[in-house]
């Protein structure tokens, strides 16, 4: 979203051409009822369907895989739910998590990170 910490970073990324997205469906859960909460819910919509418009796969599911790396992860690392969806989405298909959130700087042992934060 322009105007965001970390914006240009991720307009970047977007752009790269060697770049394979991936977006979890936790990441739409997360933007959305934050934005609503913020911005109400006529933001939070428009959010919505922008991120759905981005060149990113969105993964709408989970295969047991993932479902118990994610509650491996929420175990060990006692991160919210959401956060440990992501995490275990990174870490199954060997991605790179950009994130603006200090609560992942503890995986960083599992998990490859790029922080937005400045």
């Amino acid at each position: 979203m322009t105007g965001e910490d970390g914006a240009d970073q991720v307009e970047k990324i977007l752009l790269g051409k060697e770049n394979r997205l991936f977006i979890p469906w936790a990441v739409l859960f997360e933007v959305y009822y934050i934005t609503k909460r913020t911005r109400g819910e006529k933001e939070a919509d428009r959010r919505f369907v922008l991120i759905k418009e981005l060149p990113a796969s969105i993964l709408w599911q989970m295969e047991e895989p993932e479902v118990l790396t994610a509650a491996r992860i929420k175990a060990q690392f006692r991160i919210s739910f959401a956060d440990s969806i992501i995490a275990a989405t990174a870490f199954r298909q060997n991605a790179i998590l950009v994130h603006k959130d200090p609560e992942y700087e503890r995986l960083s042992g599992m998990i490859k990170l790029h922080s937005l934060l400045s």
